[in-house]
């Protein structure tokens, strides 16, 4: 019985032992990508989006990419309707894009934060590979 689970099971800790040095180098690759977006991303903020939006920052910290906008109302209080942003507008960009692999291959989240100026939130809502199917 030994001598099976020998041969056996040194086949089995091979495979394990690859799926995990496979995993953490994929982990490792996902953060050092996400650091490289990040970074080439900044240097070009604030930046203007639309009438209303400006992109002010962006981070992301392990598998989790935060965008923070915001919003100038011109002092209406009745935001934009962030649900009706994402379904329409956000969700359709990120999943039809080359993003999604990102998404669907390597658990990354987009989260995407909504502020008025003076730093209130005003929304946030995630992305995630679930979104896209």
């Amino acid at each position: 019985m030994d001598r099976i689970c020998d041969s056996n099971c040194n086949i089995i800790a091979a495979a394990i032992s690859s799926t995990v040095v496979k995993g953490f180098t994929r982990g490792v690759f996902v953060d050092d990508r996400l650091t490289k977006a990040v970074n080439a991303l900044k240097p070009a903020l604030p930046k203007k989006v639309d009438e209303l939006t400006t992109l002010i920052d962006v981070w992301h910290v392990g598998r989790e990419v935060t965008y923070l906008y915001e919003l100038d109302l011109g002092g209406k209080t009745n935001p934009v309707q962030l649900h009706v942003h994402r379904t329409k507008a956000i969700v359709p960009k990120v999943c039809g894009s080359s993003i999604k692999d990102d998404l669907v291959n390597d658990g990354v989240t987009y989260v995407y934060q909504y502020n008025l100026p003076g730093g209130s939130t005003v929304g946030k809502f995630a992305v995630t590979a679930s979104d896209c199917t």
